[in-house]
């Protein structure tokens, strides 16, 4: 079953292959994820995996979701011994692993979905996770960025789509936050961090800007 079409058409075709762990993302993880010792961590969007070799290496037994069953299948290969803790899931319908997670991280997957999508995929996180333990979120994007202006109206607000060139080209629903929004959606958790970046392209002329949220939150 794919649960993420454009997603999985565009690995199929090679591209969205990140190699690298993003660089907000471990610094967030060092930062407030604390000693995982022997606890469990999951990742929302393993996409190419290029996070997986940085989390493994914290000690904490790692478990991965995905739309795409193509990169699902190319990460049991590529990380056998991990290839029963990544499974294909919807992950705003259900999680498919029981456990109590200790730390929880996304970089820019739970935002290709619509505000219910979003608001449903942090209720199940949450529920999955220990009390006390962190939800790491890197590249929410922000209203902010141009690409907020040029995308079709979608199933609220703050979701786009139909974008024929750019960054968001064929992946399907963007959705873009401003600080309230943000607020509302992790009402049911403890905001320990909220930043914005904002990175403005000068040439070439027209680059337009950049613009994103990494977040830390806590279940109270």
């Amino acid at each position: 079953m794919i649960f993420s079409v454009e997603w999985d058409q565009r690995y199929i075709e090679n591209t969205h292959l990140a190699v690298w762990p993003w660089s907000d993302l471990v610094t967030l993880v060092r930062r407030y994820g604390g000693p995982l010792g022997s606890g469990m961590l999951l990742e929302l969007g393993c996409g190419a995996g290029a996070n997986i070799p940085f989390l493994k290496s914290l000690g904490a037994r790692y478990f991965g979701v995905d739309g795409s069953p193509t990169m699902v299948a190319r990460l049991k290969e590529r990380f056998p011994d991990l290839a029963p803790q990544i499974a294909v899931a919807d992950f705003t319908r259900a999680l498919p692993f029981a456990g109590q997670f200790d730390l929880v991280v996304d970089r820019a997957a739970v935002t290709h979905n619509p505000s219910a999508g979003i608001e449903a995929a942090l209720d199940l996180a949450r529920c999955a996770m220990r009390t006390g333990a962190h939800f790491v979120g890197v590249d929410w994007f922000s209203t902010a960025f141009t690409e907020y202006e040029r995308g079709e109206p979608a199933e609220d607000t703050y979701t786009r789509r139909g974008y024929s060139d750019g960054p968001f080209a064929g992946v399907g629903r963007v959705h873009f936050s401003d600080l309230g929004h943000l607020r509302e959606l992790f009402s049911r958790f403890e905001l320990l961090l909220v930043e914005e970046k904002r990175v403005q392209t000068h040439v070439p002329a027209g680059g337009g800007q950049f613009a994103a949220w990494n977040l830390v939150a806590r279940k109270p």
